[in-house]
């Protein structure tokens, strides 16, 4: 029992570093745009399928392909930000709920008329080793280790440089921002296009891992906006902390007694913190 904890918890761990990466574009796109982004699992989606094109299809080589497939989820963000989010900014939230819906439809029906329904991925078998009875997939390092150097990445790009500092206060103050002669409208753009570029690096993660299909990108969604609202709404480190979390206890449930548990746990969790705690782990409360 104790080794099967164990493996659970280094597992979790590394899970937890993949969910961690997969939540940051949504969080981040919503603290400055305050838009909670529900196609965001779709534009991985088109990402997967990205790399899936210039790999498979056009034989180029892997990291090529999806430096390529990073791109592409640039510009898909571009186009939906100032085709959709944009001129719906100032619009209610159910506005820009129904718009982003679409924009799901869309790519969905686009993907599936060019690729049909069937799966379509790299197919790269991993190893497995061990480490005194911890078993661990290398195929959960690449996520991991590549969510923990984004992470810190984009945590200095906000902390040390000119844009960065704009965009935190855009984050803190929109119409101060404004005033002192910082160009929100950029800023809005920029940050969605990160969002796009942090998607494109989250499928270049999971492309080697995960077959890709046209309703794909739902279940990355949910999971990126269980996180986001478990960590605080816009709250980057929350996020994170909130990733690890979910990762260890659907990691150490399912090696207990198996995944669905481990499903099950996590809604629960999610469901007594919207409950009770609806301003996350480490959001503040808002007086109303």
């Amino acid at each position: 029992m104790v080794n099967l904890i164990l493996n659970g918890l280094a597992n979790g761990i590394l899970y937890g570093g993949g969910l961690a990466l997969l939540a940051v574009g949504m969080n981040l796109i919503f603290g400055v745009l305050n838009v909670i982004h529900l196609a965001y699992g779709q534009c991985v989606m088109v990402a997967l399928y990205a790399v899936y094109v210039f790999a498979v299809l056009l034989h180029i080589p892997i990291f090529i392909s999806c430096l390529l497939a990073v791109a592409v989820s640039a510009l898909l963000a571009l186009l939906i930000h100032v085709s959709v989010v944009k001129p719906l900014l100032k619009a209610p939230l159910i506005n820009q709920l129904l718009a982003l819906a679409g924009v799901i439809i869309v790519l969905e029906n686009l993907i599936l008329a060019t690729f049909g329904s069937d799966y379509v991925g790299l197919q790269i078998s991993f190893p497995v080793f061990s480490i005194a009875d911890i078993f661990v997939k290398v195929s959960s390092l690449i996520p991991f280790f590549v969510g923990i150097i984004t992470l810190i990445l984009i945590w200095m790009f906000l902390t040390r440089t000119y844009t960065g500092l704009a965009i935190k206060a855009v984050v803190q103050d929109r119409e101060m921002a404004d005033l002192v002669g910082v160009k929100t409208d950029r800023i809005y753009l920029l940050t969605f296009v990160i969002g796009g570029v942090l998607a494109g690096i989250v499928a270049a993660c999971f492309a080697p891992i995960y077959t890709v299909h046209p309703h794909f990108g739902a279940g990355f969604t949910l999971t990126a906006f269980v996180i986001v609202v478990l960590g605080g709404l816009g709250n980057l480190v929350g996020g994170s902390v909130a990733a690890f979390l979910i990762g260890i206890v659907s990691q150490v449930a399912g090696v207990i007694f198996s995944s669905e548990i481990g499903e099950i746990l996590v809604y629960t969790i999610f469901i007594l913190f919207i409950l009770f705690r609806p301003q996350g782990l480490l959001g503040v409360k808002v007086r109303t």
